[in-house]
C-alpha cells in the first residue's frame, strides 16, 4: 500500500471517530444505550485502524497530535455517555482519578501551547490505556456495574498520563550548563 494512501485512511479513521461523537451523544441522551453500545464500538474500531495505517503510512503533514486529540475528545465524551447511561457513575468514581487526570491533562495542553515544536510521543502504555478504557462503557452497559473493572481502567489510564507527563516534562525540561572551575 501507498504510504499516502495509507496516511489518508488513518485520517479518515481519525475524523470517523470525531465525528462519531454527535450521534453517539444523542444516542446517549435518548438513552438508548444498545445503539450507543454498537455505534460505541464502530467508533472505538476506528481508533485501532488509524493506528494500523498510520504506522505504514506517510508523517502526518503537520505537527499537531490530531489522533491525540481526537483521543481525548472521545475521552472525555466516553466521561459523559457514563454519566448519562450509567446512574450513580460519577458520585461512586470520580475521586481520586477524575481531578488527577484533569490535573494532568492541563499540564499536557498546556505544555503543547507553550512548546507547539514539541512531538508528544505514542507510547505503548497509552494504546493499553486507551484501548482498555474503550472497553469501560460496553462493559458497563452490558454487566451494569463491576467496581473493580472500573477502578483496574481508571488506575491504568491515570498511571499512563502520569508516564506520558512524565516523558512530557523531561523533553521540556531545560538542561543545566556546567560552569567551568576557576
Amino acid at each position: 500500500m501507498n504510504k499516502n494512501t495509507a496516511r489518508k485512511i488513518a485520517d479518515m479513521m481519525t475524523w470517523a471517530r470525531v465525528f462519531s461523537v454527535v450521534p453517539i451523544t444523542v444516542l446517549a441522551w435518548y438513552e438508548l444505550k444498545w445503539w450507543v453500545f454498537g455505534l460505541y464500538i464502530a467508533a472505538s474500531l476506528t481508533d485501532l485502524l488509524d493506528g494500523i495505517f498510520a504506522r505504514r503510512g506517510a508523517p502526518p503533514a503537520t505537527d499537531i497530535d490530531f489522533d491525540g486529540l481526537a483521543d481525548l475528545l472521545f475521552m472525555v465524551m466516553t466521561l459523559l455517555w457514563l454519566w448519562l447511561l450509567i446512574p450513580g457513575f460519577f458520585p461512586k468514581y470520580w475521586l481520586p482519578y477524575l481531578p488527577a487526570l484533569v490535573l494532568l491533562e492541563t499540564y499536557m495542553i498546556s505544555t503543547r501551547i507553550r512548546f507547539p515544536q514539541l512531538t508528544v510521543p505514542h507510547l505503548e502504555s497509552g494504546r493499553i490505556a486507551m484501548a482498555l478504557f474503550c472497553f469501560l462503557l460496553p462493559v458497563l452497559i452490558i454487566w451494569n456495574d463491576i467496581p473493580w473493572f472500573v477502578h483496574l481502567v481508571f488506575i491504568v489510564g491515570t498511571a499512563s498520563k502520569i508516564q506520558l507527563t512524565w516523558s512530557i516534562a523531561g523533553a521540556v525540561k531545560p538542561k543545566r550548563v556546567k560552569e567551568p572551575n576557576h
